[in-house]
């Protein structure tokens, strides 16, 4: 399956995505990390970091930071589709989903050197080694 480019995703999903971006500030991203990190683990955390890091990047397109942006407004938001407090795994699947969505739509932007900072810091989140 092809990558998406944002240019030829349907207005409706960008605006979907997008409208939680003013969610997303940095106290709040941390404080949910703190909160959730030894329930979700490596692989909600994972790709959370790939996209907080390529929001950091210079080298990410301004489009793609929306989408980003929007992805991480959506895994601060206090509420869910699936809340964490009722199904505190499962209740993280509606996040998997938006992350991999993004992802998979800006995965152009996603180069090694982010990949790695993701990695270590979720093994320093866990408290586990990296997989090299």
């Amino acid at each position: 399956m092809e990558a998406k480019k944002i240019e030829d995703v349907p207005y409706v999903e960008v605006h979907e995505i997008e409208k939680y971006g003013h969610h997303f500030d940095e106290q709040s991203f941390w404080k949910k990390i703190s909160r959730v990190a030894k329930k979700v683990g490596a692989t909600v955390l994972r790709p959370v970091f790939q996209l907080y890091y390529m929001l950091q990047s210079d080298e990410v397109s301004f489009k793609h930071k929306a989408y980003i942006v929007g992805a991480l407004g959506y895994f601060v938001l206090p509420f869910d589709l699936i809340p964490e407090s009722v199904l505190p795994v499962l209740g993280f699947a509606d996040d998997v989903a938006v992350m991999a969505f993004v992802l998979k739509t800006v995965e152009e932007s996603l180069t090694p050197e982010i990949k790695e900072m993701a990695e270590n810091k979720v093994a320093q989140l866990l408290g586990t080694t990296k997989l090299d």
